[in-house]
């Protein structure tokens, strides 16, 4: 929660500061930061997985 909240901002109040304020260390929030990218769904993934659905729906 605090990490979205630092996210949502970070264009108006800088990230170090809203960090030492909501006490969480800029560490914490980079590796989530970088944690939640690597976890976003990649749009061809998506295209794999009806692809995928096609063919077994076929072979039935």
């Amino acid at each position: 929660m605090k990490y979205g909240f630092i996210t949502q901002h970070k264009k108006t109040w800088p990230i170090s500061l809203m960090c030492q304020v909501l006490g969480v260390s800029r560490r914490n929030y980079y590796s989530a930061v970088r944690r939640n990218e690597q976890l976003e769904p990649d749009p061809q993934h998506d295209e794999l997985i009806e692809w995928v659905q096609k063919i077994a729906d076929a072979s039935d």
